[in-house]
């Protein structure tokens, strides 16, 4: 086995990974997984928020679509919806996560000021949500519709680079992401808008960083690169149900799935 040639203090560049190319000094190294853990890009970065506005932009000049219809088939964001799902999303999340028997052993405990990574995490990690949801089901997804005329189509492409673009990732952690991406597309075409994917990947993201912050490896949670499927297996039926759950909660609301005259 090679050397990391590294000490913790060290400023370093990442070379793999979503955060390629980023600087930051190392805070841990890890000998028997030979990777390093690196302040400032384990974090959530506030660069995906950005994203909405980009795609917004686009959508506005280069397929002349007004920013509301980007969110749903009814011109706009949802707040109903949105707030039904991000109820949904954390406790179907969480329940299975805590009944579950994940193993909350190892880290630190929490660190110094927790509060404030909390803080952190409920201020940046929605936001990170709606940029990829944006991204991934509000463009790439419409995107390829209207390019096949197959939605079923454009709801496996863009799940499947969803899944691709989060960088080296095992067997099982990819197919979490691709189901993930799968139902989140879904639930896109069957509630005629991006709310209950955004609510629900928005509670996922903040469970995971809050469950970290009260571990001590917040540092390490963007670096996650492997899963196991006793993981995996019980992720993908909370991301069935929290789906399944969302499309019931868009139709007792009344809300539309296509466009065109719907409930009063």
């Amino acid at each position: 086995m090679s050397k990391l040639h590294i000490k913790k203090g060290d400023q370093v560049v990442v070379l793999s990974g979503v955060d390629k190319g980023k600087t930051g000094r190392v805070l841990e190294v890890l000998v028997d997984k030979q990777r390093a853990i690196v302040e400032g890009v384990a974090v959530v970065d506030l660069a995906l928020a950005s994203v909405v506005l980009v795609v917004l932009a686009v959508a506005r000049w280069l397929n002349g679509r007004a920013p509301g219809w980007t969110c749903s088939v009814e011109g706009r964001l949802r707040p109903g919806l949105l707030g039904c799902c991000l109820v949904i999303g954390f406790v179907v999340l969480n329940a299975v996560y805590l009944l579950g028997g994940a193993d909350r052993s190892g880290g630190s405990g929490p660190p110094e000021h927790a509060w404030i990574w909390v803080l952190l995490v409920l201020l940046t990690s929605p936001l990170q949500a709606a940029g990829e949801e944006f991204l991934f089901r509000g463009y790439v997804q419409q995107a390829v519709g209207a390019l096949t005329g197959r939605t079923w189509a454009a709801v496996g492409a863009s799940a499947l680079v969803f899944a691709l673009m989060h960088g080296t990732q095992n067997a099982a952690l990819f197919i979490d992401r691709l189901g993930f991406g799968l139902v989140a597309g879904a639930v896109v075409v069957a509630t005629g808008g991006l709310e209950a994917s955004i609510a629900v990947h928005a509670a996922n993201n903040v469970s995971s960083f809050c469950y970290a912050v009260a571990a001590g490896t917040v540092s390490q949670t963007r670096l996650i690169d492997e899963s196991t499927w006793s993981t995996t297996a019980p992720n993908l039926v909370a991301y069935a149900l929290c789906g399944a759950l969302a499309v019931l909660a868009a139709r007792l609301l009344g809300r539309r799935r296509t466009t065109g005259p719907g409930p009063v």
